[in-house]
């Protein structure tokens, strides 16, 4: 397997979706990572198009030369409130029928769940997960969880224990750099940790949390950004080292600034080819 990397055009998730895949193509990508879009799936809800529609959609990703490769999928199925779960795995279920229309190979997510509540939310995540993996099976998709700020699980070990623990082919650790500081340990850590069973990264940059101050302070806000490669604390350079052997699909995911998300897109296609060693 080789590096493949996607741009998630979430600076312009207000344009229309042609326009991002356009800009995508234009800053020389290898596809699009489509992440929530209220227009088309949106979080913690029904996806937004028709099936004819998402086949439509895949079609001119794929002429625009923007394919979509993965497909955000993010829903609270590991809420410990039954009736909550079983709606969030009901419009799962149609982010997988969407992805699969789309042309996807895969799809990622997030954990989601409560960090006070690991217990609850971890037996609500198996649970969730034995009922979605055979429509995986079916499809022959792949699924790449990540870890999140304010998840049950916070963090990579924890997120690979589990994931081994649900032991399913279709699983795999998806590492998102500019979760780096709530992930436990350095970037080197991390990534060794993962090694072997890391095959998709989110890039982009963040700040240390304690470095924005809140007044009146809340400790349970889980502070983060994504901001361009270089702009923030990240180490780079250690990145760069850890990723020496990283094989698959690597995503810039930028959220701030969409004034100037066609220099962001160019900028940060650069800076990860760099850190990944790949063509430009």
């Amino acid at each position: 397997m080789t590096v493949q990397i996607l741009l998630d055009p979430a600076l312009m998730a207000d344009q229309p979706v042609d326009q991002a895949l356009a800009a995508a193509a234009a800053a020389r990508y290898d596809g699009v990572e489509l992440g929530n879009r209220p227009d088309i799936i949106p979080a913690y809800g029904p996806v937004a198009l028709g099936s004819g529609d998402f086949r439509a959609l895949g079609r001119r990703a794929l002429s625009a030369g923007a394919p979509i490769e993965s497909v955000a999928v993010i829903q609270e199925w590991a809420s410990p409130d039954a009736a909550v779960r079983s709606q969030a795995v009901a419009w799962f279920r149609q982010g997988v029928e969407a992805a699969v229309e789309l042309g996807a190979s895969r799809i990622n997510t997030e954990l989601t769940g409560d960090p006070d509540q690991p217990g609850p939310g971890r037996s609500a995540w198996l649970r969730s997960w034995d009922e979605l993996a055979p429509l995986f099976e079916r499809h022959g998709l792949a699924l790449r969880v990540e870890p999140h700020p304010g998840d049950f699980i916070e963090t990579t070990v924890g997120a690979l224990a589990l994931l081994q623990e649900a032991a399913h082919p279709a699983l795999g650790y998806l590492h998102c750099l500019p979760h780096t500081f709530y992930l436990g340990g350095s970037i080197t850590e991390q990534l060794a940790a993962a090694a072997g069973r890391v095959d998709h990264l989110h890039l982009a940059d963040s700040f240390r949390p304690e470095r924005t101050v809140l007044n009146p302070p809340d400790p349970s806000v889980r502070i983060h950004q994504h901001f361009d490669i270089g702009w923030g604390e990240l180490n780079w350079r250690e990145a760069k080292t850890a990723l020496t052997a990283f094989e698959g699909l690597a995503t810039v995911q930028l959220y701030f600034w969409d004034e100037r998300a066609q220099a962001a897109f160019a900028a940060n296609r650069a800076a990860a080819a760099w850190l990944l060693g790949a063509d430009e």
